[in-house]
């Protein structure tokens, strides 16, 4: 999923890691494989920030109809199980989403995250996915581009010529730069990679755990393989019929809806946001470096920071910080102007390229004319009046990008998997319809419903409601006969 400030760097599992470290390198011990014999050889992690973590390398090959191709050398990692031979149960497979997310990255955080029992019973194992990161990744791609004028109208057709523009231009430089990589990186291909990963850590049946985009990585998996999967939790899931523009419209449209709701929990913060808002429309904040804040770079942030709890405290904060540096006194402003001179503020604002953007093409088929980007643009910045125009970008992934698509399955009907979907009510990326929807293309599922806005309410919320039903679940298998809701669970103060 998209990000608009760059400055809040949001992980799409709600994990928070500062700096995407550098993973497994020439240090570890690589060994050829094949789809018939895949094949991982674990040593000590040579990275610092991976230190107490086991790193190995799978050849897979890039076209799995086509071994001519050549190969991927995907990066994985492993947390070892810490309970006896007895209570070890197999491997817990981990993706956090994106697409585009480095699980090797992340790995570290999230294994320190896991409650004990699920330590004893699993090694954790997460990886990078063919075309991300470590795993023969779009390192040198680089994302389009858009500016907004400061205060006043704007020309709403001249910013989306600027993103069309300026995304095509980057897309045609990955690809041509890559161009032995990008027609390979579909979600299809990752959920062959996935099924070799699990042959190679011996398990005879999957146990995953995916949220966000890493959800349709899950149900692909389970689409294909219904026979190969002992336990499935998808959390904040991506909708598994959509189109690209039904998937560009929800998704575009569910940070106002965790806007709205995090408004009703945080009265103080909506009466500081209204107050500002005002103010910056009006007129930008120039801080004492000649940076300026604008009414386009607090909707953003605060967007951003309410996909998890944990961030409601930091955007509070912020939005009083904003409003005593426009009203505050003349010492108490001072003060807030030079603490927010302190942070990074954009004079332009990102769409997401590389990866996110040739993932997203492959797996969906749909190419928007201009006509129809235009029509949507609009349509977003209607329905959702704070934050659409800044989710519009996704409308302009494709272009440039001239790859066959590999769509991944729609419309389909599974009664065999055994799956556990989590999501939340205003989650603020994946529409908690998203969740639903996919219960009724996997019949044998429950849905565990979280009232929040919570992006991945797993093990992120402090719910115990949340966290139990999902340790129980991957633990021992076991399920609400029903589909249950949670209660919000405030964050602390």
């Amino acid at each position: 999923m998209t990000h608009f400030n760059k400055r809040t760097q949001l992980i799409a599992a709600s994990f928070v890691a500062a700096v995407l470290v550098a993973g497994c390198n020439g240090s570890n011990i690589s060994v050829s494989s094949t789809p018939e014999s895949p094949t991982l050889v674990w040593a000590s992690c040579s990275e610092e920030s991976l230190q107490g973590l086991e790193c190995a390398t799978l050849i897979v090959p890039k076209d799995y109809n086509n071994l001519t191709k050549g190969n991927f050398s995907l990066a994985v990692v492993r947390a070892k199980s810490t309970g006896s031979a007895t209570e070890r149960i197999g491997t817990l497979f981990f993706n956090p989403g994106g697409p585009g997310e480095s699980g090797v990255s992340l790995a570290k955080v999230v294994a320190a995250a896991l409650p004990q029992e699920l330590h004893t019973h699993f090694d954790f194992v997460t990886w990078d996915p063919r075309g991300v990161a470590r795993s023969s990744g779009l390192s040198e791609c680089t994302d389009g581009s858009y500016t907004l004028p400061t205060t006043g109208p704007v020309n709403w057709a001249a910013v989306v010529d600027q993103m069309r523009n300026s995304e095509k231009v980057a897309n045609e430089a990955c690809a041509e730069r890559y161009a032995d990589i990008v027609p390979y990186i579909s979600t299809n291909a990752t959920v062959r990679d996935l099924d070799q990963l699990r042959q190679a850590v011996g398990d005879p049946k999957l146990t995953y755990w995916g949220t966000s985009y890493g959800t349709r990585i899950g149900y692909v998996y389970a689409h294909n393989y219904p026979d190969r999967v002992r336990a499935m939790l998808l959390t904040s899931p991506i909708s598994p019929n959509a189109t690209w523009p039904s998937f560009a419209l929800g998704a575009g449209t569910a940070p106002d809806d965790a806007l709205g709701f995090f408004f009703g929990k945080q009265s103080v913060a909506k009466q500081n946001y209204d107050s500002v808002i005002t103010s910056l429309n009006d007129q930008a904040l120039t801080l004492p470096s000649g940076a300026q804040v604008t009414h386009w770079d607090i909707q953003g942030t605060v967007a951003s920071e309410v996909r998890s709890q944990s961030s409601y405290l930091s955007a509070t904060s912020l939005l009083a910080t904003v409003n005593t540096a426009l009203n505050g006194t003349t010492s108490e402003k001072a003060q807030a102007r030079a603490t927010l001179d302190s942070m990074e503020w954009p004079t332009s604002y990102s769409i997401h390229g590389g990866a996110t953007a040739f993932i997203g093409c492959l797996d969906y088929p749909q190419r928007l004319t201009r006509d129809e980007q235009a029509i949507l643009a609009e349509q977003l910045r209607t329905q959702a009046p704070i934050f659409g125009f800044g989710a519009s970008q996704g409308l302009f992934y494709c272009e440039g990008v001239n790859v066959r698509p590999d769509p991944v399955p729609v419309n389909f009907t599974n009664t065999q998997t055994n799956m556990l979907i989590m999501g939340s009510t205003h989650d603020a990326l994946t529409p908690y319809s998203w969740a639903t929807e996919l219960s009724h293309n996997f019949l044998n599922s429950r849905v565990v419903t979280y009232d929040g806005t919570q992006h991945t309410p797993f093990l992120s919320t402090g719910s115990t409601c949340v966290d139990k039903l999902g340790i129980d679940y991957l633990v021992r298998l076991n399920r609400p006969n029903n589909n249950v809701s949670c209660p919000y669970v405030a964050p602390p103060q």
